[in-house]
């Protein structure tokens, strides 16, 4: 009886006109900062990692920094919930990946001016 109900209402709503579709997962993101002038320092938003994991793309902002170089930036990500440092590196980085995680993460550059951290989780 239960299942003749439920089919009754899927036609229902199909005859009705709507229209079910899959959607991306509503906690896919990606978080990043640019260090500002006259700073040395920025931390993105908390991603959680979804999969396991966390991925970090560094680069030079598209307004260089006279005085750096990409090959100076330090970045490193850090777990938000016990402020263990899950991953860090020098220079610039095209989708780095860090496994085996289970919080929530951010990251963070510790440099010079105009350099951009990236991370994401999809």
């Amino acid at each position: 009886m239960r299942i003749r109900k439920g089919m009754a209402a899927a036609a229902l709503a199909l005859g009705a006109g709507v229209t079910v579709l899959p959607t991306a997962p509503a906690w896919a993101a990606n978080s990043e900062c640019t260090v500002q002038n006259f700073w040395t320092t920025c931390s993105t938003g908390n991603l959680s990692a979804i999969n396991g994991w966390i991925e970090v793309t560094t680069f030079e902002s598209y307004i260089g920094n006279p005085l750096c170089d990409a090959s100076e930036i330090r970045w490193k990500v850090v777990d938000a919930t016990n402020g263990h440092v899950v991953g860090r590196g020098t220079g610039a980085t095209n989708r780095w990946r860090i496994s085996g995680l289970t919080n929530s993460y951010y990251g963070r550059l510790d440099n010079c001016p105009r350099m951009t951290i990236r991370i994401h989780n999809s």
